[in-house]
């Protein structure tokens, strides 16, 4: 698919975002960053948001990046499936699947290090997460929705896959930041199916309850 800016402008705004704040690191520091300043220009650490209560890194961990070859693939890759979620949900279902990924790619983190302890040394930042929820929503529509969009997740399987892995190989790469964006796509997206669905998901199901009856 032809990525057409006029088409697509929740993508555009958040890839605008995330270019802007590397522009402002860069100035600042260096095309790529060291933890402490990742820190300083909001990146997230739980110790931070459960015992100072700066609860703002959040959001602002989803958008700073700590090299130009991290901004890059993340950029690359949310202009790619974004335009296609995009897409295929409208710009309102996209932006509220898009925001939950963001926000559970450090909130579910947060969560964990509350309940057990670790993590507390973790400092992350990127918009990946956010793709991994793109990814987790793609998955609940093929699964609610097998021959509409099965065909589509299978695509992408490879990559998701790969990106898990080098996940958990490259100890620098976020895992769970990645998982809690995953989960809260997934969960989001379903949310999504029942409350707010789209004509076409309701013409499925109406045909799949004709043929089941």
């Amino acid at each position: 698919m032809k990525f057409d800016y006029k088409k697509y402008p929740v993508t555009v705004i958040v890839v605008s975002i995330c270019v802007l704040v590397y522009g402002y690191t860069t100035f600042k520091y260096s095309l790529d960053m060291n933890a402490q300043q990742g820190i300083e220009c909001g990146g997230f650490n739980p110790i931070l948001v459960v015992y100072f209560k700066q609860y703002y890194r959040l959001i602002t961990a989803n958008f700073i990046h700590f090299g130009l070859m991290h901004i890059f693939c993340n950029c690359y890759s949310l202009v790619n499936l974004g335009s296609v979620m995009e897409y295929l949900l409208g710009q309102k279902r996209y932006g509220i699947v898009l925001g939950v990924s963001a926000l559970s790619t450090t909130l579910l983190p947060c969560l964990y290090f509350i309940a057990t302890g670790n993590g507390a040394n973790s400092v992350m930042g990127g918009i990946s997460g956010a793709i991994f929820g793109l990814m987790g929503a793609l998955l609940a529509l093929a699964i609610k929705f097998k021959n509409i969009y099965a065909y589509l997740f299978k695509q992408i399987s490879s990559s998701v896959l790969l990106m898990l892995l080098i996940s958990f190989l490259i100890p620098s790469i976020s895992l769970a930041g990645h998982i809690s964006g995953m989960i809260g796509g997934f969960i989001v997206m379903l949310l999504i199916i029942r409350f707010m669905p789209l004509n076409i998901w309701k013409k499925q199901t109406t045909t799949y309850n004709n043929i089941v009856n």
